[in-house]
């Protein structure tokens, strides 16, 4: 049985991955902006593969890694893929009962802002949704997050490497009323990624998580009372009371969907301690660099806190929105 330091000794450092994350944000919120602007399917796509995934792949390119070893571009087999399907299927819930908290905190500054993504309201547009919201996504994020930045974090340990990673994760969505949410979805992807030691159990978890999402919008547009209502406005104005209903509902499933997801995710780990060491790197070697000792380096944290300056300017505007109903431009002017 290897080892994981038999296995593969990677090419990537901290510095490049942050300053990787830095420019991907940066190209998230100026280029991905414009171009979903102009169109959204097709500007998904030019965000997910040119803007997300490729600098990720070309950063390995130039450190002369294994693409397929440092993205851990491994075989996922069958018994994984099916326990990676439930734990995502029971991770839903709980995700989206923390982002319905979250929500009902923003909603008490005003009005939320309408999601950008637009609802499929047939058939067509459904299977189009699906594909572009969680086929693009779960393929070229997860390429970024857990190919590279859970790869070039890892020598910090398991849960710190997960942990972090899916920080990094949710700041990327850049969406004051989409936080939590995301920072669920990313310590579950972190883990089955780790166990697993493939990045396809990522994609396969993002995949399912963002196909449960499109499905229900889609479902709950067919109920007559939403058919003919204007989709682009049917968030917007969320009231406080209304949200925290949904929260005590969610709630409920989102504690019986925790018991599943605890016994599967030991399921997984249990079937995956069988056949390699990998998913012991929480101890020993691989935890000698501190995130503090990272944090308080110039040299290696400068793209991680103007990342976060980037991230908190930008949540700012948004809030001003939702406390205005005008953008910050305008009370400006």
């Amino acid at each position: 049985m290897e080892t994981y330091k038999e296995q593969y000794k990677s090419k990537l450092g901290i510095a490049g991955t942050n300053v990787i994350y830095l420019i991907t944000m940066v190209l998230f919120i100026t280029v991905g902006a414009f171009v979903q602007s102009r169109s959204f399917n097709s500007g998904i796509i030019i965000t997910e593969f040119v803007l997300v995934a490729l600098p990720a792949i070309i950063y390995v390119i130039i450190k002369r890694g294994s693409i397929k070893k440092e993205m851990r571009f491994n075989r996922l087999y069958l018994k994984d893929a099916v326990l990676v399907t439930v734990i995502f299927f029971s991770g839903y819930p709980i995700a989206m009962f923390v982002n319905l908290i979250g929500n009902i905190i923003v909603s008490l500054f005003g009005k939320l802002i309408a999601s950008p993504i637009p609802f499929a309201t047939n058939l067509n547009e459904y299977f189009i949704m699906l594909m572009i919201v969680a086929g693009t996504a779960g393929l070229c994020e997860e390429i970024l997050f857990r190919g590279l930045i859970l790869r070039g974090y890892e020598k910090l340990g398991m849960w710190k490497s997960i942990i972090f990673t899916a920080v990094l994760f949710a700041m990327l969505h850049m969406n004051i009323q989409n936080i939590f949410g995301p920072l669920v979805l990313g310590i579950l992807l972190g883990y089955v990624v780790h166990v697993t030691n493939s990045v396809y159990a990522g994609m396969l978890g993002h995949f399912v998580n963002n196909g449960i999402s499109v499905s229900m919008t889609f479902l709950l547009m067919q109920l007559p009372a939403l058919k003919n209502a204007p989709v682009q406005e049917l968030p917007q104005g969320a009231e406080t009371l209304g949200l925290f209903v949904w929260a005590v509902i969610s709630g409920f499933f989102a504690v019986l969907a925790g018991i599943l997801l605890i016994f599967t995710m030991r399921a997984l780990k249990k079937v995956n301690s069988e056949r390699a060491e990998h998913i012991d790197r929480d101890n020993g070697e691989f935890e000698n660099q501190k995130l503090r000792n990272i944090l308080k380096s110039p040299k290696l944290s400068w793209p991680l806190y103007a990342s976060f300056v980037f991230f908190i300017a930008y949540l700012g505007l948004q809030l001003a929105y939702i406390i205005t109903g005008k953008p910050l431009l305008d009370l400006i002017l």
